[in-house]
């Protein structure tokens, strides 16, 4: 039966919510949202936005972890890229070449793709303002009031570029009191990080403020053989100031403004290369053999394969000649405006981003110019979300939440590489335009006190501009690129939700969602550029949230299924120039991802919380036929059973949190999580030296807090059991094999204040 692993998931999900242990007591009482977490206590509810209102995670119908403050501070998160041990089926490494970016998958899907041409697959947001672009996501965070992770597609409310799911990240709101924090930090490598916020209140009870800060510097952990420097040290700094304006009990007003700097180093690559043949595992070569790396090949590097300097074998470390340090930049400005009108709620969320681009990598690893990039780009986006929801009067009784809105998108950019490519200096550009236009709706009704139902949809239509010009136009011996082209899409999502307790949940949903179209971002000529149409998917999730023994047990299970079509995929074209093959993206695939996540939390005596996650992932293209190889005689072939990239089958956490009281001395906590993932492939064609095998990372903290939780240290320690693992990997477009390790055993020592 070709859906079977999804039925059998599925009735193991009902039996989870109606077979709780005979004699547990089920709590009556509703969950408190606002009800800080105790080790005393149950375990507390997170007021997540997820259907654009707030309400508690525990009574929210889809599949959603959130990630308070208490949470981020004990594991030590900084940055987006540590949220991916806190949520089953979340991937996040850092690209090594390009480090202003995270590259996010969820549920085995995403967009490995570095060119800002292609669209994301996951939708980041920060408070409700949508990054059209995976460059500059390396975000920090520093001043968060929580963190969403939504899994699946959420075309409806999130809107496009969305289809595997979205990462919500809500800053901080001025408290209206004043008080303050701050915060030093020093571990190994001199990573030296200070943060702080200070809350004034302007107007008491009507105007309110917040400024918050965030430096990090630190050397890097790989070692230069040939300068004997280390380098990919960290050097960024955050700065935001916001206001909250509630002149009465109908209007709110948040406006939030930030500036960012990154001023980091080139992590720099470790580079593997030999002679070995780059063999895509499901490509057939009955006329031409896999290629070797052209830099074992080129008469400009073949000595180094033939000496012994190549393959690079020592982790850690790079040959990398030295190029100028980052400079990338980011200000940002987000208006979010609430209107109460009784029968009528409006809401208006407005947001502009400017990032800038300065950056320079020596992208092969080696003192010789094979592939030396330096990138420039400015990108600027504006969005408006305007939505009309059912207050008092329109809301039935109490029984229907409904909303109406309309988004606008505006996403520009103008991008630059100053290249040098097996000695040879060049340089190419682009510049696109995206103007996207959106109208929404979604409704839950009651159909009975504890039975729910949900529909909802939205129309997109997209309008892109593309021109761009490559390294043969500055040549001379090519034309300029100028394309355009539009898109539509339709998008709904249903449910259904029961609640058989108070605390226990049943829940199914379909989704549909959308990655939009584009262009071939840099064609190495004109006669190689190409535009590609939008992908989609059709989700289908069943669910139980679950609150057992007066909230001390908690179990959250969900299944799914997602069906994509019109996959874009990178595949390989031949040309006459060295690498004599050139990646371009089309929609040459389709795929079925299948599997489930399981989250689990227990209070189980005074103190103690603890917490497990797993996730498994079944990704597998259905349709997949293509010549991958680059070499037109060698033909097209069943790609089905090539991997995914990044993506482990199995994802598992575990960990717990132990409180001690100490009496007048204040209180001791003792933190422990263990992050498992299973074997993946860093790359798009399963290249064999880019497989990592499994492997877990083991983290911990121990923090002192005095008894008015006024003043606290701690120490910590991330990767304790120092594995060594590859956090990225790739060939480049076969002129040569990098692969970047993840940072090995860290710790540190903090202190903070509070006033």
């Amino acid at each position: 039966m070709k859906n079977a692993f999804f039925v059998r998931l599925a009735v193991a999900t009902s039996g989870l919510a109606l077979a709780w242990p005979a004699g547990a007591q089920i709590s009556t009482d509703a969950v408190r949202p606002e009800a800080a977490a105790s080790p005393n206590e149950g375990l507390s509810d997170i007021v997540v936005t997820a259907r654009r209102r707030a309400e508690p995670m525990q009574q929210t119908p889809i599949a959603v972890s959130a990630i308070n403050p208490a949470r981020m501070d004990e594991a030590r998160v900084t940055n987006i890229q540590d949220l991916q041990s806190l949520a089953p089926s979340l991937s996040l490494p850092r690209d090594a070449i390009n480090p202003n970016r995270v590259i996010p998958f969820i549920r085995g899907f995403g967009n490995k793709g570095a060119d800002p041409s292609q669209e994301p697959a996951v939708a980041i947001t920060v408070d409700g303002i949508y990054l059209g672009a995976q460059i500059g996501t390396f975000l920090n965070l520093f001043d968060v009031e929580a963190v969403e992770v939504l899994r699946g597609p959420q075309g409806t409310l999130l809107g496009k570029n969305a289809p595997a799911g979205g990462i919500s990240i809500r800053t901080r709101r001025p408290s209206g009191d004043f008080k303050g924090m701050a915060q030093v930090d020093y571990g190994r490598f001199d990573d030296i990080q200070l943060r702080g916020y200070v809350d004034v209140p302007i107007v008491r009870d009507k105007l309110a403020a917040t400024a918050s800060f965030f430096r990090r510097q630190s050397d890097g952990y790989v070692h230069n053989i040939v300068t004997g420097e280390d380098v990919g040290g960290l050097k960024t700094q955050s700065m935001r100031l916001a206001f909250l304006a509630t002149p009465n009990e109908i209007v709110t007003w948040y406006v939030t403004g930030s500036y960012d700097w990154d001023k980091g180093e080139d992590p720099s690559s470790r580079n593997i290369s030999d002679f070995t043949p780059l063999r895509i595992p499901t490509a057939n070569y009955p006329a031409v053999a896999p290629p070797v790396t052209v830099m074992c090949t080129s008469p400009l590097s073949k000595a180094l394969c033939t000496n012994g300097t190549l393959p690079n074998n020592r982790p850690f470390t790079t040959m990398a000649s030295k190029l100028p340090d980052r400079n990338n930049r980011n200000y940002s400005i987000t208006s979010d405006l609430a209107i109460d009108a009784g029968a009528i709620g409006i809401a208006s969320v407005t947001g502009y981003r400017k990032f800038y681009e300065r950056g320079s990598s020596d992208i092969d690893g080696t003192q010789l110019p094979i592939f030396d990039a330096s990138f420039r780009g400015d990108y600027t986006q504006f969005s408006q979300e305007v939505r009309l929801s059912g207050g008092e009067g329109l809301n039935a009784g109490g029984r229907l939440n409904w909303l109406v809105g309309a988004y606008y998108y505006f996403f520009e950019y103008d991008r630059g590489v100053t290249a040098v490519t097996l000695g040879a200096p060049n340089f190419s550009d682009q510049h696109q335009a995206t103007n996207s236009y959106a109208l929404f709706a979604h409704a839950d009704y009651d159909l009975l006190d504890n039975l729910e139902i949900s529909i909802g949809g939205r129309q997109t239509w997209d309008k892109k501009r593309h021109d761009s010009r490559s390294p043969s136009f500055y040549a001379g011996t090519d034309q300029e690129v100028n394309e355009a082209k539009s898109w539509r899409n339709f998008s709904i999502d249903a449910g259904l939700s029961y609640r058989i307790t108070p605390d226990n949940m049943l829940f199914f949903r379909y989704a549909e969602g959308y990655r939009g179209g584009g262009f071939n971002g840099q064609p190495a000529n004109a006669s190689l550029a190409t535009s590609f149409a939008p992908e989609t998917v059709k989700s289908y999730e069943l669910g139980t949230k679950n609150d057992f023994f007066d909230h001390r047990l908690r179990l959250n299970l969900t299944v799914y299924q997602a069906d994509f079509k019109d996959l874009q995929r990178v595949i390989s074209d031949n040309v006459n120039f060295a690498p004599f093959f050139i990646r371009v993206p089309r929609n040459v695939a389709s795929a079925r991802t299948r599997g489930f996540e399981l989250e689990a939390q227990a209070r189980p005596v005074r103190g103690l919380t603890l917490r497990s996650g797993i996730g498994y992932v079944d990704a597998k293209y259905t349709d997949y036929f293509a010549n991958l190889t680059g070499v037109a005689a060698n033909g097209a072939s069943d790609n089905s059973n090539l991997a995914f990239p990044y993506i482990s089958k199995w994802t598992a956490t575990a960990g717990g949190t132990y409180e001690a009281e100490l009496g007048d001395a204040g209180k001791l906590a003792f933190a422990l999580d263990y992050a498992y993932r299973s074997k993946y492939n860093t790359t798009d064609q399963e290249y064999a030296f880019a497989t990592q095998r499994g492997f877990g990372l083991l983290s911990g903290s121990i923090t002192w807090t005095d008894r008015n939780d006024r003043f606290s240290a701690s120490i910590y320690g991330a990767n304790l059991t120092n594995k060594r693992y590859y956090e990225g990997a790739d060939a480049v477009g076969g002129l040569f094999n990098w692969v970047n390790e993840g940072a090995p055993r860290t710790w540190g020592v903090s202190a903070q204040v509070k006033f």
